[in-house]
């Protein structure tokens, strides 16, 4: 099974924490927050290009 990676701090997400997966609303590629980087609004960026919040 692939390791389910943070986009925005790149960090491992242990199977069970609080995460959330959703798609990119330009590729449609799947983007992971881990609770921390939610929390406290980190930047990401897909591959696209596109930023979020």
């Amino acid at each position: 099974m692939a390791k389910i990676r943070c986009t925005s701090c790149r960090q491992e997400i242990p199977l069970g924490e609080g995460y959330v997966k959703f798609e990119c609303p330009f590729c449609e590629e799947t983007i992971y927050r881990c609770e921390k980087c939610r929390t406290f609004s980190h930047p990401y960026k897909c591959k696209c290009g596109f930023e979020g919040p």
